[in-house]
């Protein structure tokens, strides 16, 4: 019933006696649907005055809708909470969403970015979400085409390799998670996990995109899962997405500490190998760095 009540909702405050008059339930059966959605984590505002909205910008299913201009986010969940996001879209791809799902959640309980460290959203704050994919061709440079589409979308900051989109002043405003099934580099299935920062409260070290520009969650929402379908076609010219991607690059050319199974090394960032990896130069000589965690020295954003 309380999830009824979440498809009524708009930006515009409602007396919580019209909505129990929609649901069929009195006004305090209404304000106690109310206090359920709050408790899962949406982002339902509360006025004695003038009743119930949810916050201007909120991603639900009938606000985002018209938004969109491309098949991803299409079907869509949006969740108060779960655990992950990640793992609600995994259970949903076996069994049978197609390509383009998407599900996002205000707060996650396991949210994980990338080497296992979690990932903390506040809601109402955040656009942490995975999308389904089911990809026909190598998706090596995926998470290289991802930072591309999510600086293209968000219009501003620069991309730290392999999967970071850093502020203007170096602080983190987003992380992207790739998880495929086994059968790389052509997977059944890839789930894509992003987490934005869009308003405060944010983690230590990272930044709000309204700290930057005024921001619309739902819209921006739908402008990345534009650009995401738009970079995700791009993969069959990867030439293209490399060249997007040093565009927007803030980690070549610069002295980078890598943090790599084999260890951490220091060194100078060269350029993209033909496969996304890193070239590095360093005292041993060039070396191509597949994947690891990468700081930049001597910059806010390490």
């Amino acid at each position: 019933m309380h999830h009824r009540l979440l498809n009524l909702l708009s930006e515009q405050f409602q007396p919580s006696r019209i909505l129990g008059e929609q649901l069929g339930v009195d006004r305090d059966q209404a304000r106690y649907l109310v206090q359920r959605l709050v408790h899962e984590g949406y982002p339902v505002e509360v006025s004695k005055a003038l009743g119930v909205r949810v916050a201007p910008g909120t991603p639900l299913p009938h606000l985002l809708a018209p938004r969109l201009r491309g098949s991803f986010g299409q079907p869509y969940r949006y969740l108060g909470h779960t655990t992950s996001t990640q793992d609600e879209l995994r259970r949903w791809a076996e069994e049978g969403a197609p390509e383009g799902a998407v599900v996002l959640a205000e707060r996650q309980t396991a949210g994980r970015g990338r080497m296992g460290r979690p990932w903390v959203s506040t809601p109402g704050a955040s656009l942490t979400f995975s999308l389904l994919l089911r990809p026909r061709v190598p998706v090596a440079l995926l998470p290289l085409a991802v930072g591309v589409a999510l600086r293209e979308a968000v219009g501003l900051g620069g991309l730290k390799w392999p999967n970071d989109l850093l502020a203007p002043d170096g602080r983190k405003l987003a992380g992207i998670l790739v998880e495929a099934k086994a059968g790389n580099p052509v997977p059944g299935v890839v789930i894509l996990g992003i987490g934005l920062n869009v308003l405060p409260p944010v983690p230590p070290a990272g930044a709000a995109l309204s700290e930057f520009a005024p921001v619309n969650r739902a819209e921006l929402l739908a402008s990345i899962l534009e650009e995401l379908e738009n970079q995700y076609e791009n993969l069959s010219k990867p030439e293209r997405v490399l060249e997007d991607w040093k565009k927007y690059s803030v980690t070549l050319g610069k002295e980078v500490s890598i943090r790599t199974p084999r260890g951490e090394m220091q060194g100078r960032a060269l350029d993209l190998a033909e496969d996304g990896a890193l070239v590095v130069e360093s005292q041993g000589g060039t070396e191509r760095i597949a994947a690891g965690d990468v700081s930049l020295i001597g910059r806010l954003g390490g």
